[in-house]
């Protein structure tokens, strides 16, 4: 990769993460509470029904230790999705559209301003 296109490249991600940075916090925990019910997330979180999600951003897919993932999930770790931002926002729309196969038996977020900030509670739990 040119050095002009990973700079383009990093330039994308860094305007992607200020654009999720100033959303709503306490809406987004109370949207983490759709989650809560498979999820665990902050410093004591532990593996449910679906795997701990502190420290998702940033993430490949498929590798919280002790977790059993589908092997659609598997098949995209071994692909090299990582959990950005913008990659998480297309998943909670539809996940199971996003990755079919998925265990995760969740409609989705379908209000992008829930998702931006579900995201930001996601990220402020790192």
């Amino acid at each position: 990769m040119s050095l002009s296109k990973l700079a383009g490249v990093v330039l994308g991600l860094m305007v992607s993460t200020v654009s999720f940075a100033a959303e709503d916090l306490a809406n987004g925990e109370t949207e983490f509470k759709k989650c809560r019910a498979c999820h665990d997330v902050g410093p004591k979180a532990v593996n449910k029904v679906g795997p701990a999600l502190t420290g998702i951003i940033g993430r490949r897919a498929g590798t919280v230790e002790g977790f059993s993932y589908s092997d659609a999930n598997l098949d995209a770790a071994k692909k090299g999705l990582i959990w950005t931002e913008d990659v998480l926002f297309k998943y909670l729309a539809d996940p199971r559209a996003f990755m079919p196969g998925t265990k995760m038996a969740f409609a989705g977020i379908k209000e992008e301003a829930d998702r931006k900030d579900l995201i930001a509670y996601l990220k402020s739990q790192q």
